[in-house]
């Protein structure tokens, strides 16, 4: 019994010394070395509005300049896709109103392992074109800045070399951007909203991938979307056969072909440099929208069994009008809300009609009803009916929500409308036809 104990105590005593020695830290003179390392260049940086090609030089004296932290709370993000460490910008600093050029300047020190690189990931939001200096020499950046008024391409993810072969050093980054005055309105606007990253070539390189797949889930559905609808509008022609005098279906397959021009465009701007800022405000805004909104409201009053020219002429007057005010360079907001608020109230007219007259009503209003929501954002918003929501993390908006929603509505809609057990003449109800 008593060696029982004595094993006992000597085992215990064992085991106190081995955890003893596992829980010890480590030395203090044990090297840690961090190979794959990134750092957000968050500031704070000098800032200055204007535009001065000397200030992209390093030699340069910013101190008197306005200092801007870069520093997003936790958890920000942007109100669009949901791309992380987001801030505002100079307009909600300050400069409320102000667009056109601006400058931001760091000096930065770095070290990065022997053999290795420092590449700069670049700020993946941007409000306008941005270009990136490193010790005077530009390395790259996104937009034309040739023209007295700079070309405004979509910001992306974007790696650049700094042309380093030191594994230490120190140098100036100068970023010049440009906000143009279409974009000022917003109340965060202006510059960089999300800071650049340093990093070691390895890491640079993951983090590119990963800011790239957060901008291609971001706008994947604006691709999907308009495919989908073009479908919906090639199905809604092929059923013209069984009633080939349904206007209706003509000019909704002519409405969901018009939304898929407009938003087929989002992707395009976002994931590739072939449409610049103005092209896609004339695309989507001043020809597809205008065209989407005439096109469903004329359907509409001819799926309430109401035909007046003079209702398809105001609805095409006030279309043309809602497309003219949103050119760029037109200054035309008042007339812009003006237009689109006539277009709203011919689209209620049709609801009575629709309400009063047509068949199958719940389908039908809540087709039409639907629709509307897509096609009328900026009216629900001044409202104060949410814009977009963050699923997963990825930004979904309400026109997204409402298009996937309105898809399958209108397809089972126009194949109700023209099956034979809905009194419309089917294919064998021709009475040329045989039939056994």
């Amino acid at each position: 019994m008593h060696k029982f104990r004595k094993f006992v105590i000597i085992g215990v005593l064992a085991s106190i010394l081995f955890a003893f020695c596992v829980m010890q830290p480590a030395k203090a003179d044990v090297p840690v070395v961090l190979a794959r390392a990134e750092i957000p260049l968050n500031g704070p940086w000098a800032f200055r509005m204007g535009n001065d090609p000397r200030w992209a030089y390093p030699q340069f004296n910013d101190n008197d300049w306005e200092r801007v932290d870069l520093t997003p709370p936790p958890g920000a993000h942007d109100g669009d896709v949901g791309i992380p460490g987001y801030v505002p910008g100079w307009t909600a600093r300050g400069h409320s109103g102000r667009w056109g050029h601006a400058w931001y300047r760091l000096r930065v020190r770095w070290s990065v392992p022997t053999g290795s690189t420092p590449v700069l990931a670049g700020p993946t939001l941007v409000d306008g074109a941005y270009e990136i200096y490193w010790n005077g020499r530009r390395i790259g950046g996104i937009g034309d800045f040739a023209a007295a008024q700079p070309r405004i391409y979509a910001v992306r993810p974007k790696l650049f070399e700094l042309g380093e072969t030191k594994s230490t050093g120190e140098g100036v980054l100068a970023i010049h951007v440009y906000l143009p005055k279409e974009l000022a309105g917003d109340p965060e606007a202006g510059g960089i909203h999300v800071a650049p990253i340093l990093a070691e070539q390895t890491a640079g390189a993951a983090r590119y991938l990963a800011q790239w797949w957060i901008t291609f889930w971001g706008y994947v559905v604006d691709l999907v979307e308009p495919l989908m609808l073009l479908a919906l509008a090639l199905f809604a022609l092929s059923l013209r056969r069984f009633s080939p005098k349904d206007w209706f279906l003509l000019l909704a397959a002519a409405t969901v072909t018009a939304i898929a021009a407009s938003r087929i465009n989002q992707p395009l701007f976002y994931w590739a440099e072939v449409e610049s800022l103005q092209t896609l405000i004339v695309l989507r805004y001043a020809i597809f929208n205008p065209l989407a909104i005439v096109f469903w409201i004329i359907a509409c009053y001819r799926l309430g069994g109401f035909s007046d020219r003079r209702v398809d002429a105001a609805a095409c007057v006030f279309g043309i009008m809602a497309g003219i005010a949103a050119l760029p360079g037109v200054n035309a907001q008042l007339l812009l809300s003006i237009a689109r608020i006539l277009l709203l109230l011919l689209f209620c007219g049709s609801v009575f009609y629709v309400a009063r007259n047509s068949g199958q009503r719940l389908l039908s209003l809540s087709t039409m009803l639907v629709m509307a929501v897509a096609l009328f954002p900026s009216e629900l918003s001044a409202i104060g009916v949410p814009g977009i929501w963050f699923p997963f993390g990825v930004g979904v908006s309400r026109t997204q929500f409402a298009l996937a929603l309105e898809i399958p509505l209108l397809a089972a809609f126009v194949h109700f409308r023209t099956s034979p057990m809905n009194g419309k003449p089917g294919p064998a109800a021709n009475p040329n036809q045989n039939t056994l």
